[in-house]
C-alpha cells in the first residue's frame, strides 16, 4: 500500500488561506444540493464523562475522493491547553481506493468552518458589510474574525463573549488593528447597527434573543451543531429566513430549528432552504433589503474532504 501523506496543523496552515477554500466549498454545496456528494448521518460513542468519539464519513465525484473524520470530542480539553475537538481527516482516491493524505482535523475544521460562514456571507448578506459582531471568544471566533478581516476588509469587527476579559484578551491579538476589532461587554450593544452576526459559542441553551435582530441583518449560527444544543431562540427562528448546508442535516441536527417547532413558534413544514441550492439559483437567496437571513452550519464531511484535497494539491506541487 502506498503510504498516504502526512499534514500536520502547521503544514495545513502554510497550505491554505482561509480565502483559498471558498472556490473548493461552493463546489461542494452545490455537489450536495445536487445530490451528486455523499454525507451520511455522523455519529458519537461516548467513551467516559470527559468526552465522546466521533466519526464522519462521505464522498464527492468532483474531485473524486471520499474519506472520514474521527475525533476525540472533549469539551474540557480547551482548560488543557488542548482543543476539543482532536483527530484526523483521512483521504482516499475514489477512483483506485488509494489512501491520500491524512490531515489535522483540528486546523482543517477551523478552517473550513469560518470559510464556510464567510461563503454563505457572501451569498445571503448585504454587499460590502460594515460591521460585524462576533458571538465567543475561542478558537471559531478567533477564525471568523480572520476570516471577516481577510473577505470583509473595510468592516468594523465587535467581539462579544460571557467573559469580557476573553473578549478583550482575543481583540488584543488583534493589537495591529485595534480601531477595526474591539471588545464589547453587552450583547445588545454588540449586536445593534451589525449588519453580520457569527454566533460561534459552546452553549447549550438560546442566548441570542430574536427580538434583538434588526431588519436587513443576516447572522451565521455556528456553534451549536447538534439537536440538543442551539444559539438562537426561538423567536429569532420564526423572524429569519433560514438556510443551511444541509436540509437532511438540518432535519436532525438542528437545536433551533427544533426546538422552535416543539414550542409551536414555527410550522411543521417550516422552510429551510440549502446554500448549494442558492449558488445554484442566486434568487433564491435573499429576497429584500429588510430581509433578515440566517445561515445554519452543521458542518458536512464534504467540507472536510475538498479541504484536505486542497491542501494536498497545493503541497504536492509545492514539492
Amino acid at each position: 500500500m502506498t503510504s498516504p501523506a502526512m499534514f500536520s496543523a502547521a503544514d495545513i496552515h502554510a497550505a491554505l488561506n482561509l480565502t483559498d477554500l471558498l472556490g473548493p466549498l461552493k463546489a461542494a454545496m452545490t455537489a450536495v444540493s445536487n445530490q451528486t456528494a455523499g454525507h451520511p448521518p455522523r455519529f458519537a460513542a461516548p467513551i467516559n464523562a470527559q468526552g465522546r468519539m466521533g466519526v464522519m464519513y462521505g464522498h464527492l465525484q468532483d474531485p473524486p475522493v471520499h474519506g472520514a473524520k474521527v475525533l476525540s470530542l472533549f469539551p474540557g480539553a480547551p482548560a488543557m491547553g488542548l482543543s476539543s475537538h482532536q483527530g484526523f481527516v483521512m483521504l482516499f482516491d475514489s477512483q483506485n481506493g488509494r489512501p491520500l493524505a491524512i490531515c489535522d482535523a483540528d486546523a482543517l475544521t477551523a478552517l473550513r468552518t469560518a470559510a464556510m460562514s464567510m461563503l454563505a456571507t457572501q451569498i445571503l448578506a448585504h454587499p460590502d458589510p460594515r460591521v460585524i459582531t462576533v458571538c465567543g471568544a475561542g478558537e471559531q471566533a478567533e477564525w471568523h474574525i480572520r476570516g471577516s478581516l481577510a473577505c470583509f476588509p473595510q468592516a468594523k469587527i465587535r467581539i462579544w463573549a460571557r467573559r469580557f476579559d476573553a473578549a478583550q484578551q482575543l481583540a488584543k491579538r488583534f493589537c495591529d488593528q485595534p480601531l477595526q476589532v474591539v471588545a464589547i461587554s453587552d450583547l445588545p450593544e454588540a449586536v445593534q447597527g451589525a449588519d453580520v452576526i457569527h454566533t460561534v459559542t459552546a452553549s447549550k441553551e438560546a442566548f441570542f434573543r430574536g427580538a434583538w435582530l434588526e431588519a436587513g441583518q443576516h447572522i451565521n449560527l455556528v456553534g451549536a451543531s447538534l439537536a440538543d444544543t442551539r444559539e438562537l431562540d426561538d423567536a429569532g427562528v420564526a423572524r429569519v429566513s433560514m438556510f443551511t448546508d444541509s436540509c437532511e442535516s438540518s432535519s436532525r441536527e438542528s437545536g433551533e430549528i427544533l426546538g422552535a417547532k416543539h414550542a409551536g413558534l414555527v410550522r411543521a413544514d417550516y422552510a429551510v432552504m440549502e446554500i448549494g441550492q442558492v449558488i445554484l439559483d442566486p434568487h433564491l437567496g435573499r429576497q429584500s433589503d429588510a430581509e433578515i437571513t440566517a445561515y445554519k452550519s452543521h458542518g458536512l464531511i464534504v467540507q472536510d474532504l475538498v479541504a484536505a484535497y486542497e491542501v494536498l494539491r497545493r503541497k504536492s506541487h509545492s514539492y
